[in-house]
């Protein structure tokens, strides 16, 4: 998922955010079979599954409420940005609920998400409290057209989580997308990207190879005990032109790597083009 103004935020979270789910479909759209069920720890929040993993959790009441680990990630990547509203760009809407909070936080923030499956808005606006406005705007499209045709400069944040099953579309994860990303960008901006990998992390690597390949300044962050060698988590990646301000995560959440670490974590890994993107096959499954 890319997406949001001046900002690019891969993020990935061990404790997976995104659990298993065996239970039927209540819809089934052209790219997911989706199912919303209110939330065993608050009777007026929803949690969105998407084949089979938890993807979002909405509070219908408090979009400030964020129980998903990579969406307090992202939280806490923004909160470090300059004061005052923010033009975002989000690549993937899932449940929305990123942008609603940022809409809430920062008002007068001009949220554009890029959403692949035009169901999945219209349950979001019946079921999840999906509310557009001029501050909050749903283009329903394959976000790589979308991209090409936003004017350079436009957003702060851009802000990636799409998934197609348990990977981000490998068409999202090329260089030339990271380059569309840099144009759109304003001086200052970030984007962050979140993604799903674990053991060697060969996909998160070859992801932040890709983004340092465009981008000056690189991070991720990763669980505080290190990434597990027997299950996929979500890394959040983070890329800019200018120096990364400092973000403050929650320990409980991740750390952030950064400079020489992440340098040695991305190790050897090669960056992915339009001609070599085999991602579902470094991705590992959950």
């Amino acid at each position: 998922m890319l997406a949001a103004v001046g900002l690019l935020l891969v993020v990935m979270w061990s404790g997976l955010n995104v659990a298993s789910a065996h239970s039927i479909c209540e819809h089934e759209t052209a790219y997911y079979c989706v199912r919303v069920e209110v939330s065993a720890s608050n009777p007026n929040a929803r949690d969105l599954y998407l084949d089979r993993l938890r993807h979002a959790y909405v509070n219908l009441d408090d979009p400030k409420d964020l129980d998903v680990r990579y969406i307090r990630i992202f939280a806490g990547i923004a909160a470090a940005m300059p004061k005052g509203p923010l033009d975002a760009l989000h690549v993937g809407g899932g449940g929305f609920s990123f942008p609603r909070y940022l809409d809430a936080v920062r008002p007068g923030t001009k949220n554009r998400v890029l959403e692949i499956d035009g169901e999945l808005v219209k349950i979001a606006k019946a079921e999840l409290g999906l509310r557009e406005s001029k501050d909050l705007v749903v283009d329903v499209g394959d976000a790589r057209l979308a991209l090409k045709d936003i004017p350079d400069h436009s957003y702060d944040l851009v802000v990636g989580d799409a998934f197609a099953g348990e990977s981000v579309p490998w068409h999202l994860t090329t260089e030339e997308v990271a380059q569309e990303i840099d144009r759109i960008l304003r001086p200052g901006g970030i984007v962050m990207m979140n993604v799903i990998d674990g053991d060697h992390s060969r996909f998160a690597r070859a992801e932040l190879a890709t983004l340092k390949s465009r981008f000056r300044h690189v991070a991720a962050v990763i669980p505080e005990a290190g990434i597990p060698k027997d299950s996929p988590v979500n890394q959040v990646l983070v890329a800019s032109q200018s120096p990364l301000p400092r973000f403050t995560i929650d320990p409980a959440d991740g750390v952030v790597i950064s400079g020489r670490a992440v340098t040695d974590y991305i190790g050897n890994a090669r960056v992915l083009t339009d001609d070599y993107a085999p991602v579902d096959q470094l991705v590992m499954s959950v």
